[in-house]
């Protein structure tokens, strides 16, 4: 669907040739709740209470069910760098992208630790699947938004968007909004998506927009991607079918309404919208690569009864040295999942509760999802040494886990400067970065 902007109204709309589908939509979104997941239209979105948790098992069905069609895609993701259109639609009928979405815009607005557990199942199958999923989303500014704009956007229930937070842009005040500029790298799933959250430096007169405390403003700027131009520059190891291309946009308008930040008022004010955006999104790369590593798991074993030593004609189940490393492997993958999902549901409960996540519990929740990730790695090694030359080939299921698992480690969610900020906060001192990054 194409965007146009309505000066008078102030909002996106479709293009004229679209709006009786957009007309159809919100038809639907209208309908009362049924076993079909349709919510009813509530005079104010806090009125929506939490979807219940038969959507998750309902999700994560499907997510089973998906695995063959998934597995028998796994090389037309790969040499596509992408996620095929068809798939990737079948996933946007399913729900995928809606896991974190309020439900007071359509979403199944499902628990960390629920959507946690579908993202690891997911990554089971195919890495690049689970993290165009995870990665759509991300709807960290979604509760900030006006309730017009939001509406707007997901009149189409089956709309995916795609995001960068480097803040590679440069927004200019202009009267009512910002004239957009800028080029971001490792916007996954760019192709699939209708929008694009960019963020963006804010400029006034010339220059950098100074907060307080005396850094420079950011906004994410959500722009049509009719108004981005995509870069072809996904030629990568791991990861190879996320289509994590650049995305350009040359002085675009973006209405005022359509920039947010973490730091702006909720919108939408209920308690399980208070939970810090680090520990709903950050969870998720430390779950894709414990199903990552799940997987290579499961390939060693299946591969273990065939694969014999060529000198001794013992199968490889039967060699002590791989039933240690495939023992370790299994603790690894196994404890660092208890600690993630902790972790996860701890920061959740708070939330709940409508208590402020404290310092120490955002810390450790990242540090887990530091950990899920550094783990997974080392089992996928253990298993990658225990497979030999099998492991080397693109037949074998290890050889992608292996280069998979290893992109994640790149994500600037986990990376290592975070056991700083943690041991910082352990000792009881300040965190050394500001709040709303943790």
């Amino acid at each position: 669907m194409i965007y146009e902007y309505d000066e008078t109204r102030e909002v996106f709309l479709p293009r004229a040739t679209d709006r009786l589908e957009t007309e159809i939509v919100q038809t639907m979104l209208t309908a009362p709740v049924h076993s079909s997941g349709l919510l009813d239209s509530p005079s104010h979105p806090s009125e929506v209470p939490m979807v219940h948790s038969s959507e998750a098992t309902k999700l994560m069905d499907a997510a089973k069910a998906l695995r063959p069609r998934i597995l028998a895609d796994r090389e037309r993701i790969e040499a596509g760098r992408r996620l095929p259109e068809d798939l990737a639609r079948e996933l946007a009928r399913a729900g995928f992208f809606r896991i974190y979405l309020p439900a007071a815009y359509g979403g199944l607005d499902l628990t960390p630790l629920a959507a946690t557990e579908i993202f690891e199942e997911l990554a089971r199958a195919d890495a690049s699947v689970a993290w165009c999923v995870w990665n759509g989303n991300t709807y960290w500014t979604t509760t900030r938004w006006p309730k017009e704009v939001a509406e707007a956007i997901f009149a189409d229930p089956n709309v995916i968007l795609a995001n960068s937070t480097r803040p590679s842009g440069r927004a200019m005040v202009v009267e009512g909004g910002y004239r957009v500029s800028g080029r971001w790298s490792l916007v996954s799933g760019c192709q699939l998506s209708a929008w694009f959250i960019l963020m963006c430096i804010v400029h006034e007169n010339g220059k950098p927009r100074l907060l307080q405390s005396g850094e420079p403003e950011s906004r994410f700027m959500l722009c049509p991607a009719a108004d981005c131009d995509i870069v072809d520059t996904w030629n990568v190891s791991g990861l190879r079918g996320t289509g994590s291309h650049d995305v350009a946009v040359q002085d675009r308008f973006v209405p005022a309404s359509y920039a947010s930040f973490h730091t702006d008022p909720l919108v939408l004010t209920d308690p399980r919208y208070q939970l810090p955006h680090s520990s709903r999104i950050t969870p998720g790369l430390g779950a894709m690569a414990l199903g990552i590593a799940r997987s290579a798991i499961e390939a060693l074993i299946d591969l273990a009864g065939a694969k014999r030593h060529e000198r001794t004609n013992q199968s490889l189940s039967q060699d002590r040295g791989a039933q240690t490393r495939l023992a370790q492997a299994e603790a690894l993958v196994s404890s660092a999942r208890l600690f993630l999902f902790d972790t996860v549901e701890r920061v959740w409960h708070e939330a709940l509760a409508g208590r402020e996540a404290t310092v120490e519990a955002r810390v450790l929740s990242r540090l887990a999802s530091w950990h899920a990730v550094t783990s997974a790695c080392q089992a996928v090694d253990l298993v990658y040494l225990t497979g030999g030359a099998t492991s080397l080939y693109e037949s074998c299921p290890i050889e992608r886990a292996f280069r998979d698992v290893h992109a994640i480690t790149q994500h600037i969610g986990v990376h290592p400067r975070l056991l700083e900020t943690t041991g910082r906060v352990l000792f009881g001192l300040e965190p050394d970065v500001p709040k709303f990054m943790l």
